[in-house]
């Protein structure tokens, strides 16, 4: 016998279909925090040093394209703040989109041809919606059958700005630290930090890692600026650094 459905039993009905899919969005939604464009602006000049910064290429961040260039330079340095690492693509565990993530970062003409694709596509893949493991397989794909190239000559990455948050080691796990690590990387292929011989113990000379040993196509050296340096950094982008700490508390510099 054909029951006709009360009208008690359709709200229900309703209300947990309804349910159901606020589940499914709070499930995926993607929960990055946004960062005010003037802020995003000074942040990423602040990656290179001064006599650099008014001449750069700036990109920024569009919540529906990824990135788009707000300003184009003239010296052949492009500066932008990544919100999703590329140092995941070789490690094995899952892969999601970080809320978090603060990569100020600055390429040379020769790195803006090279290492600056995947920061690009992989911030692509994410406002396009495409699964956060899904586009870990693609950027590993990318890299291993020569769609990413290393570069065929020298060059450098400025990283000079007064905070990251960032992988600590994405060959171990995806815990991200938060730091004050002004530093600069020559491009390195391939570089293995173990073949480099004893490196600096204080961590102040290394190479990066991207979830493996071997480093790619786009292998970096990084060299840390002198202390003294580091706190003239920090100094002069005070007010920087207090405005990031209101808007996320992992935003917030250690005091160590």
């Amino acid at each position: 016998m054909l029951v006709k459905p009360t009208k008690t039993f359709i709200i229900a009905a309703i209300v947990a279909i309804v349910l159901l899919l606020s589940f499914g969005q709070s499930a995926i939604a993607d929960d990055l925090v946004e960062l005010p464009q003037d802020l995003e602006i000074e942040l990423a000049l602040s990656a290179l040093p001064e006599e650099l910064q008014d001449d750069a290429t700036i990109y920024v961040r569009d919540p529906e394209k990824g990135f788009v260039m707000y300003r184009e330079g003239t010296n052949g340095f492009t500066t932008f703040v990544a919100r999703t690492s590329v140092r995941f693509y070789d490690a094995d565990w899952p892969y999601t989109y970080p809320s978090d993530q603060l990569i100020p970062v600055a390429f040379d003409r020769v790195g803006a041809q090279h290492h600056m694709q995947p920061y690009f596509d992989v911030e692509r893949l994410r406002v396009e919606g495409v699964p956060p493991e899904r586009a870990k397989t693609i950027l590993r794909t990318r890299f291993q059958d020569g769609t990413y190239t290393a570069p065929e000559e020298g060059g450098l990455s400025y990283m000079f700005a007064p905070i990251h948050r960032a992988y600590g080691a994405p060959a171990q796990s995806d815990e991200k630290i938060t730091v004050s690590f002004p530093h600069y990387m020559p491009y390195a292929p391939y570089v293995i930090t173990e073949r480099l011989g004893p490196m600096d113990p204080e961590g102040r000379v290394g190479s990066l890692d991207h979830g493996g040993l071997n480093a790619g196509p786009h292998g970096y050296l990084y060299f840390m600026v002198p202390k003294d340096q580091v706190n003239e950094i920090r100094t002069k982008y005070a007010d920087l650094l207090g405005r990031l700490c209101q808007l996320h508390a992992n935003w917030c510099l250690p005091e160590a």
